[in-house]
């Protein structure tokens, strides 16, 4: 896991050095939104003594995140980075036990491609889609009749397309909006630090409206 991690690290330090020897096309990208994300079944097995069907109820919740990006012409660019979402979750094991204070959340990288449509005055519409890869993903089982249980799964892949909007407020400083949505499938989540059994084939599909200040150097 720490080898994954540091690799990664070194992947993206790698980049923005290489970026910043060549050219000023670059940019940095700053952003938070509002999270949905679908209600999930999933199979459990180990838990509570019990095994079975796990209905997740998500309310909405958050995210933030950084990109660095590299224009190659004023139409296409690429971009790696960062996302941290989280989202509340009431949790009920074969309508036995409930657990109605927890939360569903990842950690995440990501390398998208964008497409910049011509700029119309100082606007400017774009789309794009990518590709995701888990450092982790868990969910917290807290509030029910037994101890609080955590479970979490890590190396995922996944997908992600969006549509946004920006706008020029100097030729530096642009101000942004998007619509996102993600997608990883099939994800099985074990116990951690010794909580008993795990959770299976959960999806973390997610929908996302979020806003952005990007500054080009």
């Amino acid at each position: 896991m720490k080898t994954i991690q540091l690799a990664t690290a070194a992947t993206l330090i790698s980049l923005s050095t290489t970026v910043l020897a060549t050219e000023d096309n670059w940019f940095v990208r700053p952003y938070v939104g509002l999270s949905h994300m679908s209600d999930p079944d999933a199979d459990y097995s180990g838990i509570d003594n019990m095994s079975g069907d796990a209905d997740v109820d998500l309310d909405t919740g958050f995210t933030a995140g950084v990109g660095l990006g590299y224009h190659y012409t004023d139409n296409f660019a690429v971009e790696v980075g960062w996302e941290y979402r989280s989202n509340d979750s009431e949790v009920t094991l074969d309508n036995a036990a409930k657990y109605d204070d927890g939360n569903y959340a990842s950690n995440l990288f990501y390398l998208n491609g964008h497409y910049l449509f011509d700029k119309s005055g100082k606007w400017q519409p774009y789309i794009g889609a990518g590709l995701t890869w888990a450092e982790e993903i868990d969910i917290d089982l807290e509030g029910g009749p037994g101890e609080d249980y955590s479970y979490s799964s890590d190396g995922d892949i996944g997908y992600q397309v969006f549509a946004g909007l920006n706008y020029d407020l100097n030729p530096d400083w642009r101000l942004q909006t998007e619509l996102r949505y993600g997608r990883i499938d099939d994800i099985d989540l074990d116990g951690e630090s010794g909580d008993p059994g795990e959770i299976e084939d959960i999806d973390y599909e997610t929908t996302t409206l979020q806003v952005g200040l990007v500054y080009a150097f």
